[in-house]
């Protein structure tokens, strides 16, 4: 859609101005984002209609970041259009003193304060997941990943039993994500689901691109924050960081033949 038509959909829902300004910032590898300036109110915009892949429930995930709100770790979601391909959230600003990348320890904190919201939401359902993945991909028997799929299904069906781990994760918190530290301000919940704790974190590690010296220092600040013993944390997140990697190929496959 092009931006004046978004801008024109707006001015009849949110009651803009004809003064307002859309304004294209960094998107991500389907989602288009403005950024909405209508004299001192200022919104994201997200342009969702190009995500044919994800299956993300939207609307689900438009209740979950209101909740969210409520607990002041997340913008006002304000709309979602009918067909679930605008949304419209509350701008927020980076607080200045925030790195454009973040430490471990700093993201370790961010993590532990998002796994203790007392908020419930959908499970994330990984083997769901990737059978909508591998539904798109239809891929060859004799396809690595495939094989990859089947040798790691009893750990992820085993992993989502653990009520003890399961608890309210992120799934996408990279450095850019994080607006504010104290308390956190985090941006781009969809991906956002009830699920086990060490996925959330080897997500986490696998998105910063950190390397082994990092990993460990988030999993020892993680451990710090929690109470949980430093080699639980460390050995959990190691066997989740092979899970990560599977969804995140099925995700890129699945993203490549969306855009083909």
């Amino acid at each position: 859609m092009d931006s004046r038509d978004i801008l024109t959909l707006l001015q009849a829902e949110l009651d803009i101005s004809d003064g307002a300004r859309l304004i294209p910032i960094d998107s991500g590898d389907i989602n288009t984002v403005f950024h909405l300036i209508d004299g001192e109110r200022e919104y994201a915009v997200k342009w969702l209609g190009d995500d044919q892949f994800s299956g993300v429930d939207r609307f689900h995930q438009f209740v979950l970041q209101q909740q969210l709100t409520v607990k002041g770790v997340a913008p006002n979601a304000v709309w979602l259009n009918d067909d679930e391909t605008i949304w419209v959230e509350n701008w927020e600003r980076e607080d200045s003193s925030i790195k454009d990348e973040l430490s471990p320890n700093a993201l370790a904190n961010v993590l532990w304060h998002i796994h203790g919201l007392p908020i419930t939401g959908r499970a994330l359902n990984l083997i769901e997941r990737w059978e909508h993945y591998l539904n798109i991909l239809s891929l060859p028997e004799e396809s690595a990943l495939l094989e990859e799929v089947s040798s790691l299904r009893g750990r992820v069906v085993a992993s989502e039993q653990k009520q003890d781990d399961i608890v309210l994760c992120h799934n996408d918190l990279q450095s850019g994500h994080v607006l504010s530290l104290s308390p956190p301000m985090v941006i781009d919940w969809e991906y956002a689901a009830m699920g086990n704790r060490y996925f959330d974190i080897a997500s986490c590690a696998m998105i910063n691109d950190f390397d082994e010296a990092q990993k460990l220092a988030l999993c020892e600040a993680y451990s710090i924050n929690s109470g949980i013993d430093v080699k639980t944390v460390i050995d959990e997140t190691k066997r989740h960081c092979e899970i990560v990697k599977v969804t995140n190929a099925l995700w890129f496959a699945a993203l490549d033949t969306n855009l083909s």
